[in-house]
């Protein structure tokens, strides 16, 4: 089997899924799916977003359905059918399914996805299991500090150093024929921004953005259920709210979040769009969505390892972590706007090239046949 960037691979995969959405390893599936062929990639438990029109989230195409049971599953590891078992998630419905598949005496290479917006190691799970390979979103390891990589190995891989050299990143894609079109839409917002209060970094730029008298800005923050007060505040504003008004955030708070359809036609009409960390460490879907959306990215570096990222100045501007440059930033490249156009374009290649959910499957793919 091949996929659009010409490689060939050769491998079946049971693809053990998380019951729950998962920004991570749904839309690998999907990858995989359309690199190998459904008949190659079986993923167990069944999963309703993959197939019932009913159950479709808006960020994942659909598939046709095929299901297989575990008596049918056993049956094939019997008969060694597959390759590699990929545990996709670290929920415990995802490790469930597993054990009651695992023999110890008789099983394929195992392949773990830790989608956990942390930079923790589960050793509990690679204590437990003879893991071929650990894939990390938030991968912070290997980014040019070799005394950052000799503590991480003593402290987050307690000197396990076969775990450490078989750990991978495995950053987000995105499944591009998920997102809405807007042919011919007029780039009428200088710049925008919108994101959950998952990080103070985000409600300083709102205030920031919003006190930009001279630019078109369009964005909001938001609050998602069980979300305190406090996380919609910055500065001393947000320890006085955290110690002294400790409350859920009000319901107005989450209604500012936006629909699918909105969110993205705002970020098509964006000369430029805004992208930063939450809770995790790596780079969010939104990084990815501003430029699959045609607006230029800028954004704070990510603080993880994301193969093949984009390129300062050739594909994004990124900001200082105190956002201090932030307003000087924008206003540069919103008075370039042949410079701001070849960086939205450029980026756009680029995204086609490394970041799609094809691309990110072909990655795994390599990496698996490199190392087991």
């Amino acid at each position: 089997m091949s996929g659009d960037g010409g490689k060939r691979y050769v491998m079946k995969i049971l693809f053990l899924i998380d019951p729950l959405q998962n920004y991570v390893s749904d839309p690998l599936y999907v990858g995989l799916v359309r690199i190998l062929g459904q008949d190659h990639v079986v993923h167990y438990p069944p999963k309703p977003i993959y197939y019932d029109p009913s159950a479709k989230l808006w960020f994942l195409p659909q598939m046709p359905k095929v299901e297989k049971t575990e008596l049918e599953i056993k049956c094939l590891l019997g008969e060694d059918f597959f390759d590699i078992v990929c545990i996709s998630s670290h929920r415990q419905e995802s490790l469930d399914a597993f054990a009651r598949l695992y023999n110890p005496h008789k099983f394929p290479p195992i392949v773990f996805i830790d989608e956990g917006d942390d930079p923790h190691i589960r050793h509990d799970i690679a204590a437990r299991y003879p893991l071929a390979l650990y894939f990390k979103r938030d991968y912070v390891w290997k980014m040019g500090s070799p005394w950052k990589d000799r503590w991480g190995l003593v402290s987050t891989f307690r000197g396990n150093k076969k775990l450490f050299h078989r750990t991978f990143p495995m950053p987000l894609s995105i499944v591009l024929e998920a997102l809405p079109t807007f042919s011919g839409i007029p780039k009428d917002i200088d710049v925008s921004y919108r994101g959950r209060a998952s990080h103070p970094r985000r409600v300083k730029a709102m205030e920031i953005l919003s006190s930009m008298k001279d630019i078109r800005f369009s964005g909001g923050i938001y609050a998602s259920p069980g979300d305190r007060r406090y996380k919609l505040k910055a500065g001393f504003s947000r320890l006085w709210t955290k110690l002294f008004d400790d409350r859920p955030a009000e319901v107005a708070d989450e209604q500012k979040k936006e629909r699918p359809e909105a969110y993205y036609r705002e970020m098509a009409a964006s000369k430029i769009a805004l992208a930063l960390r939450g809770g995790g460490r790596t780079a969010t879907l939104r990084y990815f969505e501003i430029v699959a959306m045609g607006a230029m990215l800028i954004s704070d570096a990510p603080e993880t390892l994301i193969p093949n990222d984009f390129v300062p100045a050739r594909h994004a501007a990124y900001c200082r972590p105190d956002l201090k440059d932030l307003p000087e930033l924008i206003r540069h490249y919103l008075k370039k706007d042949a410079e701001r156009e070849a960086i939205a374009k450029d980026a756009y290649s680029h995204l086609l090239k490394y970041h799609t959910c094809e691309r990110r499957a072909e990655y795994f793919l390599d990496v698996c046949a490199r190392m087991i």
